[in-house]
């Protein structure tokens, strides 16, 4: 059943098409025709014909028109009333009909929440066959875009303050029953201990309690909510708009400088040959916490997972890696230290052996246990403990990043699957393949964050709520996957990037001995301490 493809030629047509632009048009109905997002729309907004007549718009054409809009200006509702009734583009798209920007924004708002991720991905898949391009080769990043909120109505998550109260709470509670529990009460618990007491008859003392008791219980009710609204892993959200989180922007346009009070969102996309392939929008504040929820959602999409990843450091943690490896994703993931040992500026500190011990710079094996001197590891289960360190060679260079330079031993919080993602990753990323990837990283994945932010004019969300968020940004990808594909129909879309010559050899690293890296290490104490102490002189004069 045809969904797209379905005009009629009026007798006397109102408006002037040229013949170039008609075709081109024409062929993108086909391809929407093609991809399947026919049937999506007929089952949400064809799906009740129990009630008879006809609708009131020909949604099939109300949603051509609204994705061509995305790929042709900002696409505010606005926008897109005024270019349906000027425009002879928009005008042969919708027949001639002209729903409101209300209607518009009740279509979008409506059709797209349940289906965003599927639709995204039946246009994708369309262009890819279309196209005859090849994504094994995907490259992540993030961006953080300003919420449409009050950068001022923020409200932190009051954990420190609700211990508090709960100490407050208890010590008046005490005075009455015996409180043993060591977790904060709930609301519904210092309810109770409420009702309790007023059956038992009180002094005047006892009644100023009670309705102290009254007012914390208020508060409590209040801390709960907030809690409840900012979730486990957010710590601050905003009174306009609720899921966004306080995080930090590279620009800000109240004081010229950046700043963590700004109410936005992460966005990750995944992307390849230019196009963004996934897109996953969070509310974490880091980037390496929303890795896989990206690639789970790329997974959702496609049911695979991508053959080669490349991301930036930003990613490169013990998690990621793990999950990549358990998934066979080609681990093109760089990691904290990564530049520094490529310029020769760090040395490894430890290694592993084929039995899996760690194995320190002086050539010790570790000690793996559970917990040390009250110190138990934050995240990978073990830890690898080197004792007597007294009269190793290497402390200055071991102990230059911890704070207690004096302790006859070292504590690594390291495990094997780290390490071993770790040399995966930088094996990867030092042979031709990997030097082709990193360098087409940063012009693929920035380039499609660049002409979105700059050419498309977007940088702020103009809908509230995560899930009308998740629409606009699936909108604004759609408009940006459009420019691609009449690009392609004007034979001036450009899928090749930088490709590796044939002579180029793999990459190495910097041999850099433990004894000349302790001279680095040295010197570089040397010119601190005479910094410093320059700097003292100066004060002083």
């Amino acid at each position: 059943m045809p969904y797209f493809t379905t005009k009629q030629l009026g007798l006397f047509s109102s408006y002037q098409l040229n013949k170039k632009e008609e075709e081109k048009l024409n062929r993108f109905l086909l391809f929407l025709e093609n991809s399947g997002v026919g049937r999506l729309i007929y089952q949400e907004c064809y799906k009740d014909h129990s009630k008879g007549g006809r609708p009131p718009y020909n949604y099939y054409n109300l949603f051509a028109a609204s994705i061509y809009a995305f790929s042709k200006h900002p696409g505010t509702l606005r926008k897109i009333e005024e270019s349906f009734k000027y425009d002879v583009r928009f005008m042969y798209l919708m027949d001639n009909e002209n729903p409101s920007y209300a209607k518009i924004g009740e279509f979008l708002n409506n059709s797209f929440v349940k289906f965003h991720h599927i639709i995204y991905s039946l246009l994708v898949n369309q262009f890819i066959k279309e196209t005859g391009i090849n994504v094994d080769d995907c490259f992540l990043d993030g961006t953080k875009i300003e919420a449409n909120a009050n950068k001022y109505k923020f409200v932190w998550k009051p954990t420190t303050f609700h211990k508090k109260l709960n100490e407050n709470i208890k010590k008046l509670l005490n005075k009455y029953f015996t409180i043993n529990k060591t977790e904060l009460l709930k609301s519904i618990e210092v309810a109770e201990y409420i009702t309790k007491l007023r059956n038992i008859s009180l002094d005047k003392a006892g009644m100023k309690d009670y309705k102290q008791l009254e007012k914390y219980l208020i508060k409590v009710l209040e801390y709960e909510e907030k809690e409840e609204i900012c979730g486990p892993n957010r710590n601050s959200y905003f009174k306009t708009d609720k899921d966004a989180t306080a995080m930090v922007l590279k620009e800000d346009y109240y004081s010229g400088v950046g700043s963590n009070m700004h109410a936005a969102y992460n966005i990750q996309i995944i992307v390849s040959k230019g196009i963004a392939l996934t897109y996953y929008v969070g509310q974490e504040r880091t980037d390496f916490y929303a890795f896989i929820p990206v690639i789970e959602q790329f997974h959702t999409d496609y049911g695979i997972y991508p053959k080669n990843l490349c991301a930036d450091a930003g990613y490169g943690s013990w998690k990621n890696y793990v999950y990549m490896a358990k998934r066979d994703i080609g681990n093109y993931v760089k990691f904290q230290d990564w530049e520094q040992l490529r310029k020769g500026n760090a040395i490894d500190l430890y290694s592993f052996n084929d039995e899996e011990e760690l194995v320190c710079l002086n050539g010790k094996t570790a000690t793996r246990c559970s917990e040390y001197n009250g110190r138990h590891p934050k995240q990978h289960g073990y830890l690898y403990v080197i004792e007597n360190c007294k009269r190793c060679s290497y402390q200055k260079v071991c102990k230059k990043d911890i704070k207690d330079k004096k302790a006859i031993f070292r504590c690594f919080d390291v495990s094997y699957e780290f390490w071993k993602g770790k040399t995966t990753a930088r094996e990867n990323l030092l042979t031709v393949k990997g030097i082709e990837m990193r360098v087409n990283r940063s012009s693929q994945v920035e380039g499609v964050f660049g002409i979105v932010k700059q050419d498309m004019q977007y940088d702020r969300f103009r809908r509230r709520g995560l899930d009308k968020v998740h629409v606009e940004m699936c909108l604004t990808l759609v408009g940006h996957l459009l420019r691609k594909l009449f690009a392609f129909y004007d034979g001036k879309a450009k899928f090749d990037y930088w490709i590796a010559p044939s002579d180029l050899s793999d990459e190495t690293m910097p041999e850099v001995d433990a004894k000349s890296f302790k001279k680095i290490v040295r010197k570089k104490d040397i010119n601190e301490s005479l910094r410093i102490e320059y700097k003292k002189k100066k004060k002083v004069s």
